[in-house]
């Protein structure tokens, strides 16, 4: 009877350990499935808007110098367009009055272009005493080449230059000149003309 129970509670051991040995090999075969996580993914669109700024620089006052009787006199203003637009910039110029050059009462013309509105080498009749302006730098327009010169058209706008993008710095040249003619008596005083520069986006 003794070994009857001994043999059953062997047996017992046995059954309970081969029933182990194989849940433990069951469940190692399965651990990879059910161990694996879950998973589920998304995209958001980022963005952002970079708006245009433009800048323009002061320059000094232009300082002409003297005309002793007749004979002529240039200056020039350098601006300075700094712009992030990506599609470029154009720099006009204009006068605050007509004609731009004056002292009181006493003025000298806006300079008479052959063909309006078309720079020209700069001649005046010797009867005249005239006052316009020219440009140079690597963005101005081409009517303006080299050393022409067109009036002041009133108080409207004058574009001198365009650009067809972005900027850290680009430089036109406006010079200023003035001219009593040969047998012009043009009165005594200080003349002097208000220019403003103008930068805008395209």
């Amino acid at each position: 009877m003794k070994n009857k129970k001994k043999h059953n509670f062997l047996k017992a051991i046995g059954f309970a350990t081969c029933a182990s040995l194989l849940v433990f090999f069951l469940f190692a075969g399965f651990e990879p499935t059910l161990s694996s996580a879950a998973t589920d993914t998304d995209d958001v669109l980022v963005n952002l808007t970079v708006s245009s700024t433009i800048s323009l620089n002061s320059p000094s006052d232009v300082n002409m110098g003297t005309i002793t009787g007749t004979g002529s006199v240039t200056g020039n203003a350098v601006w300075t367009v700094i712009t992030n637009n990506s599609a470029g910039w154009k720099l006009e110029v204009e006068a605050s009055t007509t004609p731009a050059m004056a002292n009181g009462g006493d003025t000298f013309a806006d300079y008479t272009e052959t063909v309006e509105g078309t720079p020209e080498t700069w001649s005046i009749a010797a009867s005249a005493s005239e006052f316009g302006f020219g440009a140079t730098g690597t963005y101005i327009l081409a009517k303006y080449g080299a050393d022409k010169y067109m009036g002041f058209n009133g108080t409207t706008n004058e574009e001198v230059s365009t650009q067809a993008s972005e900027t850290t710095g680009s430089d036109t040249t406006v010079i200023f000149k003035a001219e009593v003619g040969a047998s012009k008596t043009q009165p005594t005083g200080n003349y002097s003309a208000t220019v403003t520069a103008t930068a805008t986006t395209l």
